[in-house]
């Protein structure tokens, strides 16, 4: 999804943008505003955008100096002007510069609409001539099947790009696996180019099934590799031993464990892929690997086929251990919860990551100033019980090794600040308000803070608001948009951000698959 940007010196004017417009409906995605120039192109430096809707009438920058200097550094941006005269020179300069409207206040919702509508015909043209070259034909290639099995693309457009990009749509059968390659310690991405891992693997299965089939492979989103089938004729077991073949072959290229998921059994329908997507994907969703085998295969399932005993956790019990300080009966409780019945080639996650994080929390807890997205972050990757068994033991050898380093307080100044951030925290809280009440310059108060605490103050207001938001999430139903509210956020975008930066979660991933 593009991104789109808004500056304008009226924050009224710079918010309601966001509003008027269904961005989605345009495939854009609302990246932030700004009220100034200055401030625009230090946001826009750290993270481009698309798409940059500017006033003109500004301080320090205006909208067209703002214009020069994005270009410089982003020259693919399109621009959109606004301003509340109709001043020629201005109109000349921005057509100078390459905008692609000059749009009057009060704004004409229809005319900037036409104006997006217009600038994305533009993108499309744009794209095509970049993917002449091999590489850019992959990507574009990717996106659109990754849309295609997402259900983001309406069939129109899909058999249009379809035959622009050689896209197989009219055979008797489909068939959709998801191969997921196991590292718990690094992500596949790191280790390998995903694309070019696609394509081997389309070469080597192409090669067992034979000429009467087609294959496509492709990454998604979670750096799964896509497999699709087709032919002419229904052969769903060769298409299934030809897959536990390519994998073994491609085990042996990278070392790595196999895990393959498999769709529907087969279907003669196109627009059936979305279904079979999701019950493919299924199963890395539902399940840990608790055997030992390199190569699993997992069948058409739904989550309520998943049995197993669920692991439960006391972390009473486990709090007692910790601070004795007892590793073998830690190591042996772990065990415990984590184990997994012998014999069970697969566990249900969702009990196991719960179980997990009971543990982790508990040792986290004891913590003067917990990270909590020590926990969480790792987590989506993991994909076997014993890399879970393995991050819940490193969290706690942290939390014990931190628990001895731990000082045994803090000046009476900063324990004034961290007492206000615990007790205020859903409030306005800054060092500047806070320093006055202490008669001290915020400066040399922030110094103090942060060569005692280990953090600047801003951070760990936002880590303790994060954390509160956390246990909000996983213990009520309340929405995301309170929680915030109710955690000192009253911009929703912005604690999704700040939510992603400390957890390396969304609050909506976070509740479902962490909720305890």
């Amino acid at each position: 999804m593009r991104k789109v940007f808004f500056v304008d010196d009226e924050p009224l004017i710079a918010q309601g943008l966001a509003t008027i417009v269904d961005w989605q409906n345009y495939d854009l995605h609302v990246s932030g505003s700004a009220n100034d120039g200055i401030q625009a192109l230090e946001r826009l430096k750290e993270e481009p955008v698309d798409l940059l809707i500017t006033d003109i009438m500004m301080p320090r920058m205006n909208g067209l100096e703002l214009i020069k200097k994005v270009k410089e550094i982003h020259p693919r941006t399109k621009f959109i002007v606004l301003s509340g005269y109709e001043e020629f020179e201005y109109v000349k300069v921005g057509i100078t510069l390459g905008i692609q409207n000059y749009i009057l206040k009060p704004i004409n919702i229809e005319e900037l609409e036409a104006t997006i509508k217009h600038i994305r015909g533009d993108w499309e043209r744009e794209e095509l001539k970049r993917f002449r070259s091999e590489e850019d034909w992959k990507i574009l290639r990717s996106n659109i099947l990754q849309r295609w099995v997402n259900g983001d693309i309406k069939s129109s457009e899909l058999k249009q790009r379809a035959e622009l990009l050689g896209i197989p749509l009219n055979y008797v059968s489909y068939q959709v696996y998801v191969l997921r390659l196991i590292s718990d310690e690094r992500p596949v991405s790191q280790l390998y180019r995903l694309t070019s891992l696609a394509d081997e693997y389309c070469r080597v299965y192409s090669e067992e099934l034979g000429g009467d089939h087609e294959v496509i492979c492709f990454p998604d989103a979670d750096d799964d590799i896509v497999v699709m089938s087709v032919a002419m004729t229904e052969r769903k077991d060769a298409a299934r031993e030809g897959m536990r073949n390519a994998m073994v072959k491609l085990r042996e290229l990278t070392g790595l464990r196999m895990w393959c998921s498999e769709g529907n059994a087969g279907f003669n329908d196109f627009k059936d892929i979305q279904e079979s997507y999701r019950k493919a994907k299924i199963h890395f969703n539902a399940c840990l690997i608790a055997g030992d085998d390199m190569t699993l295969y997992s069948p058409p399932a739904e989550p309520e086929t998943v049995q197993a005993s669920s692991p439960s956790a006391r972390p009473d019990t486990f709090a007692k251990l910790l601070i004795e300080g007892d590793v073998p009966s830690l190591q042996a409780y772990i065990e415990s919860v984590l184990g997994g019945d012998s014999g069970e080639q697969t566990v249900p996650r969702g009990t196991c990551l719960n179980a997990a994080v009971q543990l982790m929390i508990a040792a986290k807890d004891m913590e003067k100033n917990p990270d909590y997205s020590e926990v969480f972050t790792p987590m989506h990757r993991i994909n076997t019980l014993q890399g879970l068994r393995n991050h819940v033991w490193r969290i706690v050898e942290r939390s014990l090794a931190r628990l001895e380093e731990a000082d045994q307080g803090y000046s009476l100044h900063v324990s004034f600040l961290v007492e206000q951030v615990q007790h205020h925290y859903p409030e306005e809280l800054s060092l500047k308000t806070l320093s006055q009440r202490l008669q001290m310059h915020p400066n040399y108060l922030g110094q103090l803070f942060q060569q005692e605490v280990g953090a600047s103050f801003s951070d760990y207001l936002n880590q303790y608001r994060i954390e509160k938001a956390t246990q909000l999430l996983l213990h009520t139903d309340q929405k995301t948009a309170d929680i915030a509210f109710s955690v000192g956020y009253t911009d929703s975008s912005y604690f999704y951000r700040q939510f992603k930066k400390y957890t390396g979660v969304s609050p909506t991933e976070m509740r479902s698959m962490y909720r305890i």
